[in-house]
């Protein structure tokens, strides 16, 4: 008993020692426990020894004293770590579940037959076939795409991996899938060899690897066999796979070119769009039968338009005779139809042509994510807002880290009045790039709906482009009653209109100004403008429902009231 009591004293003066120093010197809590249970478990040591040797100890520990003891520790030990695993792991659960579920824009769990086709590094000694290489994988991407049983991801996801040395099991939790496609381009004149592997996420094996030394001549027959083997080994059947497409061009320099223009279009600024398209123009000239230049180079002009350039009605213009051309050359190209379909829904509003142009590129293309969206933009104007929800939310899910693709699906849920999903999804955009232009204003908006004027007054006020800007600051404004301000706002408003004509109706129907409103609603309608998508069920335009003018509207664009 006395040996028990001294140890009991010992230990703990020895334990608040090491707790306060602990706390002195900011040592993880994990020492101080890992010590109490040493301690706890030196308790039945003692009072074994205490009771073989008797109060004076008077004899020597034999061996098999020694054995019991370490038995007595490795049991006592075992013991103590099971339950503390327990104690420890079990409340941290439920609470790692709830922290991925409150995660903004979670990435559902991956699909069975789900792939990305990361970028091809570029292995030429002189380092000049970037293009190339980004040519390969994301023609690879699209042939894959049109496998309506495989889930693949779209390039502005998968290429934001380019360059960076970044673990395949991360990139495929990040992008949602269960197989990743890497692969690499070195070509030296007419030679060419491509390597590519197809890794398994779970575990990072390989499911399967082939090196190609060929011509470049042969270059799509390279990409059908590895799209055939991807099939093979992923054991999709043949009838869920789409019939390949002949050879697009017989003329390596004009894919050549090709594969240049989509380089420069995939950056998406004015100055490189306009490289892009003479790129494109020149394939076409030596290759006039070159069907897929002219769907890239259709939708090139309705990209260029969304930069600003030839709004006047010539950019569309130019994607419908383009991509008209396109279908006629190759009916089996579901891009042609989608740059179609932007140029009939943004600037025709020709809501039955849309309608059939993107049914005809879902058929053969049913992992298109300009599909989705086209689709998801038609419904939320002309048929349900929860069938708009479902398409963003599909082309969200094929293109995780799009961030326009979240933001549209926020601006439908607020639309549907499903405001605190809409903030979630849109505090999830700006945890990722604050800078995104025209976030904060949709966070206004929700911020409005749910009554919190101040906040979104803030909201409107820190949002980094300057034309959202302008275009939400009148709104928070006007909820705050703050009119002088209102005034001054709608008047810089509309002293930058250019391109936001019907915003800046939204803006005088929520300051009650009706007769404004259908004022620059019917300029916005002869400057084509396309937030007329978007004018039958917005909540800033309630005002206006019970206004005769406003079904007269709605009619005047093919629609009726909601």
């Amino acid at each position: 008993m006395q040996w028990t009591l001294a140890y009991a004293a010992a230990a703990y003066t020895l334990l608040h020692g090491v707790e306060m120093l602990s706390e002195a010197q900011d040592w993880p809590h994990t020492i101080v426990r890992i010590f109490s249970l040493l301690l706890i478990i030196g308790v039945p040591v003692v009072m074994t020894l205490a009771w073989y040797h008797g109060a004076r100890a008077q004899r020597h520990v034999s061996g098999s004293e020694l054995t019991i003891i370490t038995l007595l520790l490795m049991i006592g030990g075992a013991t103590l770590w099971a339950i503390a695993r327990q104690h420890s792991e079990a409340p941290a659960a439920p609470a790692a579940a709830a922290a991925a579920a409150a995660a903004p824009g979670n990435i559902p769990a991956p699909s069975e037959k789900s792939i990305a086709v990361l970028p091809f590094a570029d292995m030429s000694e002189a380092k000049d076939q970037e293009y190339f290489a980004d040519g390969m994988a994301e023609e690879i991407l699209d042939l894959l795409s049109r496998i309506p049983a495989l889930k693949v991801i779209a390039r502005t996801s998968s290429f934001q991996f380019k360059g960076k040395a970044a673990d395949v099991r991360s990139v495929a939790q990040q992008l949602g899938v269960t197989t990743v496609l890497e692969g690499s381009v070195r070509k030296a004149g007419n030679r060419l060899r491509i390597t590519t592997q197809l890794i398994r996420a779970a575990d990072g094996s390989h499911l399967w690897s082939e090196t190609y030394d060929r011509q470049v001549d042969d270059v799509f027959r390279i990409q059908d066999e590895i799209a055939g083997a991807i099939v093979k080994r992923l054991e999709l059947s043949l009838l869920d796979t789409a019939t390949p497409s002949a050879a697009p061009t017989r003329s390596p320099e004009a894919h050549a070119l090709y594969l240049q223009a989509r380089y420069f279009a995939d950056r998406d600024t004015v100055e490189d769009l306009d490289k892009a398209l003479q790129l494109y123009q020149h394939a076409i000239a030596i290759d006039p039968d070159y069907a897929a230049a002219y769907a890239q180079l259709a939708y090139c002009y309705t990209r260029r338009v969304a930069n600003g350039v030839d709004t006047d009605g010539a950019g569309y213009a130019n994607a419908r005779s383009t991509a008209e051309r396109a279908i006629a050359l190759d009916p089996r190209l579901p891009e042609g139809y989608l740059a179609l379909g932007v140029a009939r829904l943004q600037y025709e509003l020709n809501w039955q042509a849309a309608a059939e142009l993107i049914e005809k590129a879902r058929a053969l293309d049913p992992n298109n994510t300009l599909m989705f969206e086209l689709a998801g933009h038609l419904t939320q104007a002309i048929g349900s807002l929860q069938e708009a929800i479902v398409n963003f939310r599909r082309a969200a899910e094929r293109d995780p880290l799009n961030l326009l693709m979240r933001r549209y699906l926020a601006s439908t849920l607020y639309y549907a009045g499903e405001n605190q999903e809409a903030a979630h999804v849109l505090h999830g955009i700006i945890e990722v790039d604050p800078s995104f232009p025209a976030v904060h204003y949709e966070l206004g908006r929700v911020l409005l709906a749910l009554g919190d004027r101040q906040a979104a007054v803030a909201a409107f006020e820190s949002e980094p482009s300057q034309i959202w800007r302008y275009i939400g600051v009148p709104l928070g404004y006007h909820a705050m009653k703050r009119q002088a301000e209102t005034s001054a706002a709608l008047a810089e408003l509309v002293a930058n209109s250019a391109g936001s004509e019907f915003q800046v109706a939204e803006a005088y129907a929520y300051a009650g100004d009706t007769d404004q409103a259908f004022h620059w609603l019917e300029r916005a309608h002869t400057q084509h403008d396309p937030g007329l998508m978007k004018v039958r069920r917005d909540p800033l335009l309630k005002s206006l429902e019970l206004d005769p003018r406003y079904a007269a509207f709605l009619a005047s664009i093919g629609l009726t009231p909601a």
